[in-house]
């Protein structure tokens, strides 16, 4: 297995509970008529960060320095 799916696995879970913490944690204060509309906002800041982070910025990463598919002995070839 590559080191880049190892790196996947250990570190998705971290980043999506702690956003899903962050975001359930706001629910009780977007209730609010003052504090409302910044929860809301936090809220769908987050949503939409954990989704860049984990889907377009290893994407870019990838296509940015050229890193191409695992070979069949799982070595990563780079450029």
């Amino acid at each position: 297995m590559g080191r880049h799916r190892r790196v996947r696995r250990t570190a998705l879970p971290p980043i999506i509970l702690t956003a899903a913490a962050a975001v359930l944690a706001m629910i009780p204060l977007s209730r609010s008529v003052f504090w409302g509309p910044m929860a809301v906002a936090i809220m769908g800041g987050l949503v939409i960060a954990t989704a860049l982070t984990l889907l377009f910025l290893p994407a870019l990463y990838a296509a940015w320095f050229r890193v191409k598919a695992p070979a069949a002995g799982g070595a990563v070839l780079a450029r």
